[in-house]
């Protein structure tokens, strides 16, 4: 069978089964929209015209057939957990789970046609909106109530009520991935030791419900040019945290910044702390992608070790 095959046989019946279409309602097209670094994405339109995003992960990419419908059913659970805060956009999950007859996982989502993201109302209303998310209210703890994955990479969740600890158990376990480079290995051991130094006089910090990975890839506007957020690796965090991958990899501009400041100010010593949280994903994609990510990295270590 098809992947195309399989999402219209088994992506119709869990649909149908949770009501998200009707009883008489089939998926009859299928169309591949391209893909990430781990799924390939379809683009499937029901007998009523309905359209649904359904991404799939092949055991082929070197993950058990468990591991895969973990990984989409903590990424459903995660945007479920964003939609809670009622403020900016995200796809509904549908359903979860393995193609009939393929060695593959898949997850059905709301299917969300995307504008553009550049003008300066929709980069105040993503500064906004983000902001809001942020300061939503949540648990007393710090992690998430599933395991995820940032990329390829096993992200530990557990919950943990001090926060210096549960950023420290994150940045360690990227380090020690990464830890084939000696360089990566020293800074990251100076950084971890001095790491309460850069959370010194802030008041105390509030878990905060963070998508986890909002590179400019992972956000984009509907056509009413409302902000949508999508592939989620969520925690509940430090407000910051989100911002990292921002400084990183861009997608963001003066709009956003001061929209979003206008509701989170910056708090003392926000700049050395946002390379921090940008160090995470840059060592994160030298673990996935290799040494081409080696120079951004210790060039973040250094501006954060400068006194």
């Amino acid at each position: 069978m098809s992947i195309a095959n399989a999402i219209k046989r088994t992506v119709t019946a869990k649909l149908q089964e949770s009501k998200h279409i009707a009883e008489n309602e089939t998926i009859e097209q299928v169309r591949s929209i391209g893909g990430g670094d781990v799924s390939d994405a379809y683009l499937s339109t029901t007998n009523a015209g309905k359209k649904i995003f359904v991404k799939c992960c092949s055991t082929s990419s070197g993950r058990s057939i468990d591991d895969i419908v973990n990984m989409f059913k903590s990424e459903a659970e995660g945007l479920k957990a964003l939609d809670d805060t009622h403020t900016i956009r995200v796809p509904t999950p549908y359903a979860y789970g393995v193609l009939e007859g393929e060695s593959c996982g898949y997850l059905a989502t709301e299917y969300i046609p995307m504008g553009g993201k550049h003008t300066p109302d929709i980069q105040r209303k993503y500064g906004e909106q983000l902001a809001d998310m942020h300061l939503a209210p949540g648990p007393d703890q710090f992690g998430f109530p599933v395991n995820n994955t940032i990329g390829s990479t096993p992200q530990d969740n557990t919950w943990t009520s001090d926060y210096l600890e549960f950023l420290h158990r994150r940045l360690k376990y990227q380090f020690d991935l990464a830890s084939r480079h000696p360089q990566i290995k020293k800074a990251g051991q100076e950084l971890l030791d001095r790491l309460p130094t850069y959370f010194e006089g802030l008041d105390p910090i509030r878990p905060s419900l963070q998508h986890g990975d909002l590179w400019s890839g992972n956000w984009s506007s509907d056509d009413q040019g409302n902000p949508v957020i999508f592939d989620p690796a969520p925690f509940y965090g430090h407000s910051e945290s989100d911002l990292g991958i921002m400084q990183l990899f861009g997608g963001v501009n003066a709009d956003f910044y001061k929209a979003y400041h206008s509701k989170i100010p910056k708090a003392p010593g926000f700049e050395k702390r946002l390379s921090i949280y940008a160090l995470y994903h840059a060592v994160n994609h030298l673990n996935m992608f290799g040494s081409s990510y080696l120079g951004t990295c210790m060039s973040l270590f250094s501006d954060i070790l400068s006194d």
